[in-house]
């Protein structure tokens, strides 16, 4: 059985919250980052261009990038998605200025690796929750779906990986350009192997009651 609507909204909300949350504490360790969030923060690197604008900016190119992709649109999705992208990119400069003070305390690897740690089981929490209420995604968990059903007759891993191909770009150009990885440590090879056994421990132990709407 469905839940109700408000519910629905309710853990979105708190979804994305926490999801936003999450990706600040993983910036803020410099431990590394998930591969959407490194290559941001590669942008952020040359250009010194706002976080905010660089993630709201890819959002956006990755909405364009489904739409074109499907070959038609919802307003209603297009809509939340990009109210979706507007408040991820403002949440995470918000966190990550006004938490800044994590810095002082990331005097050690270990310490660094906890806060990294701690950032991917939030991030996992918040994606089990929006997941779940099954409203709007962050445009690069459409696109993972997009491809997989276009392209891999469903197989969701073999379109994360193309859908992390313009990511992985990004990053080796900020490599070339800086001379060193950015973003990129034992946090992103955590979130990559974790990830998803996370968010699926969290669908089912995680507030049960919430069924994939």
């Amino acid at each position: 059985m469905k839940n109700r609507l408000i519910t629905r909204y309710c853990f979105f909300l708190l979804g994305l919250f926490l999801v936003t949350l999450g990706n600040s504490f993983t910036i803020l360790s410099g431990a590394g980052n998930g591969i959407w969030t490194a290559a941001s923060l590669g942008i952020d690197r040359v250009t010194d261009l706002p976080l905010n604008v660089i993630l709201f900016s890819i959002g956006c190119l990755v909405i364009l990038a489904n739409i074109i992709l499907q070959g038609h649109f919802s307003w209603f999705y297009l809509s939340g998605e990009l109210v979706f992208v507007f408040f991820f990119s403002e949440l995470i400069q918000f966190f990550v200025r006004h938490l800044s003070f994590l810095h002082g305390y990331m005097t050690s690897e270990g310490a660094r690796v906890l806060l990294v740690l701690l950032g991917i089981v939030v991030v996992c929490l918040g994606t089990s929750f929006y997941q779940r209420a099954n409203l709007w995604m962050y445009p690069t968990d459409s696109l993972t779906d997009i491809l997989a059903s276009r392209f891999f007759d469903g197989n969701v891993w073999k379109g994360q990986l193309l859908a992390f191909l313009p990511a992985v770009l990004i990053i080796i150009l900020v490599f070339f350009r800086e001379g060193e990885w950015v973003g990129i440590q034992i946090g992103t090879v955590l979130a990559l192997v974790a990830n998803g056994e996370l968010i699926a421990f969290f669908h089912k132990y995680a507030f049960p009651f919430l069924k994939h709407n």
